[in-house]
């Protein structure tokens, strides 16, 4: 029986290599075009040390749009060392392979490799990649493109995310350069522990070489019992070198870094340590008491605090009204034994006082938490920007240029111009003044110091999801027409269901350059939709198959999309399909200077017998472009 394991959003990609002998074609001995034809991976089982990993290369398994769009070639897994991009990279569907055509560049460097690589002493090439969905096949059964018997693991949804030339190709069967699959003292855990390592993976690919089966005549046990003697001394060694200097050995390991790279990465740290400890500031002792006094009080009204100060437990349980009489006598030098209550609170929010600094400080911290956690959705799929004024800004965007054309005899060129859209942005002052009274300071209130600031927070931040969605609903006009409109080919009548979504794709898909002279090819990376078609919209993102058909209709859609549900959505049967905003962002949120979080300052004030403030956040919502998103109306 074949079980499909889908990655959840918020659980990282499980990533690997694929390492392959390279097919280097130089094409002839005065070849100048410096072009290279790679095979990149195959369906051959790659022999993991937990069963058999098979990356499937039927047409919607790979994801080649991040090689295609911004591939380059690597020399050895080193992001510093580029040699060369990729022009080319496709799937050949008769040998169930990947293929690609590579340029090197002209540097030094690069010559070099480009050089080896043509006399045949460079023939290794290593593709890292991204798994987001697994079939797992048990024993004796079969794949759901029947090609694949298990045992084994089918990656049907995978994205090659990099490509090198090595020069030290590793073997299939050994899992050489996977530290992350041993335990500290390099034995190996079981699948489930290792399942639970690569979960915690960083987000950047890590290089892990392997190759195909070696030869028949190949020792491949002895070559695998050797690479595992190999790492295991390497994770002992750079382990006992981090713990004589107390530095985590976690990411060198996993980054594969070799023993001399994490002894050299040590000492750079070890000299940036004594080069810091050089400069001695200077922090009184009024400033110690500011920084105890406002974490205790942060911590006492239940708000998070990183690293809290030294003494801050002992300010933990004193009251608002006895911190204000130790500010009086710390910093104006006053006894508040023959001070009554209020005479205590009154002197000691008087001038710039220590106690009002102190108040707002944890009323800063309980805003900026609850503007943090504001349950929103707007971030995740539209465009932040960022204005230097309140003057309109312009973004503007060039379209693609004209096709190239063939020269006459005479060679004589034409030419051509690109087409510009514009765009404008503004932002505008959003604020409120709250203040905590006297009484609350002598009947020590802090749910007033912690609530009034976290109320605001949290609705600056509701604030702009509102606008943002209000843009959507009230079909706001761009260049002169409304943003959804049938001139624009984004506005439709259909359901949540495949063919529904199907047409919607397509006319994303559809949507032409501002030139009007190419398909843009545009993919939704999003479903908006009111809460009222969350679970609709979930189970047809979800399902592998057709949630609709009593047969198992493989489902296109099939996490190819996040679903995001919004309450502020108030037509209960029209939904929306957007594109990622680094792709062809709809609505941007513009900041100033890009700061967006609110802006709290105490407020000078003499008709409040108690301590005011005021915030404020610089903002705008603004539409730039109506090809990155479709609307349907529903049926």
């Amino acid at each position: 029986m074949a079980k499909t394991k889908t990655r959840n959003k918020n659980e990282p990609q499980r990533r690997s290599m694929y390492e392959e002998a390279i097919i280097c074609r130089a094409e002839g001995e005065d070849n100048d075009s410096r072009q290279a034809e790679l095979s990149l991976s195959s369906e051959e089982p790659c022999r993991r040390w937990f069963g058999n990993e098979i990356l499937s290369h039927d047409a919607e398994a790979v994801d080649l749009s991040r090689l295609q769009e911004i591939g380059v070639v690597l020399f050895n897994h080193d992001r510093d060392r580029v040699i060369g991009r990729v022009l080319s990279v496709h799937l050949d569907e008769a040998t169930h392979r990947l293929r690609a055509i590579i340029q090197f560049d002209e540097d030094e460097e690069s010559e070099r490799v480009y050089q080896k690589v043509r006399s045949g002493t460079l023939k290794g090439v290593s593709v890292g990649y991204a798994v987001d969905v697994w079939e797992e096949v048990k024993v004796g059964a079969t794949s759901t493109n029947g090609r694949f018997t298990g045992p084994c693991e089918v990656a049907t949804r995978w994205t090659p995310y990099e490509l090198s030339i090595v020069s030290v190709p590793a073997d299939a069967t050994v899992g050489v350069g996977r530290s992350f699959t041993e335990n500290g003292d390099g034995t190996m855990g079981d699948k489930e522990k290792d399942a639970k390592v690569r979960e915690q993976e960083p987000s950047e690919v890590t290089p892990q070489m392997t190759m195909p089966e070696a030869p028949a005549e190949v020792d491949t046990e002895a070559m695998r019992q050797a690479a595992v003697k190999e790492e295991r001394q390497r994770v002992r060694e750079i382990g006992t070198m981090c713990r004589q200097f107390g530095v985590d050995d976690a990411k060198f390991i996993a980054d594969g870094m070799s023993v001399e790279g994490v002894r050299a990465a040590i000492l750079t740290q070890l000299a940036e340590e004594r080069k810091a400890q050089a400069v001695t500031v200077q922090v009184d002792e009024m400033d110690k008491f500011r920084a105890a006094a406002t974490d205790g009080l942060a911590l006492r009204a239940g708000l998070a605090v990183d690293k809290k100060a030294a003494g801050a437990d002992e300010y933990r349980g004193k009251r608002m009204l006895r911190l204000a009489a130790e500010c009086v006598e710390r910093e104006m030098g006053k006894s508040t034994r023959t001070m009554d209550d209020e005479t205590i609170v009154r002197e000691a929010l008087t001038g710039t006082g220590a106690f009002p600094g102190i108040l707002s400080n944890v009323a800063h911290k309980s805003m900026a938490q609850a503007y943090q956690t504001a349950p929103t959705t707007y971030q995740l799929w539209v465009a932040h920007g960022s204005n230097s004024d309140f003057k309109d800004a312009t973004r503007y965007r060039l379209s693609e240029a004209d096709t190239l054309e063939k020269l006459n005899e005479s060679g004589e060129f034409k030419a051509s111009g690109v087409s510009e859209h514009m765009a404008k942005t503004s932002i505008a002052t959003y604020g409120r003044m709250f203040s905590i009274t006297r009484q609350a300071i002598i009947n020590d209130d802090l749910g007033a110091l912690q609530q009034l600031p976290a109320i605001y927070g949290a609705a600056a931040r509701r604030m702009i999801n509102k606008m943002v969605y209000k843009v959507l609903q009230d079909n706001t006009k761009i260049e002169g027409k409304e943003l959804f409109h049938s001139d624009r080919n984004n506005l439709h009548a259909v359901d949540i269901s495949i063919p529904g979504l199907a047409k919607m794709k397509a006319a994303m898909a559809k949507q032409k350059n501002i030139a009007g002279l190419e398909y843009l090819n545009i993919q939704p990376a999003f479903l908006i939709c009111p809460v009222e078609l969350e679970v609709t919209a979930a189970q047809l993102i979800s399902s592998v198959v057709d949630p609709t058909k009593a047969n198992a209709t493989p489902n296109p859609f099939a996490n190819k999309m996040t679903v995001v549900s919004e309450p502020e959505l108030e037509d209960a049967k029209s939904f929306y399909l957007a594109a990622a905003a680094g792709v062809a962002p709809t609505i941007e949120v513009t900041s100033l200077n890009g700061n967006l979080t609110p802006v709290m300052e105490r407020a000078e004030q003499f008709d409040t017998l108690g301590i005011k403030w005021r915030i404020y956040m610089d903002v705008g919502v603004n539409l730039l472009d109506y090809r990155g998103i479709q609307k349907s109306t529903g049926k």
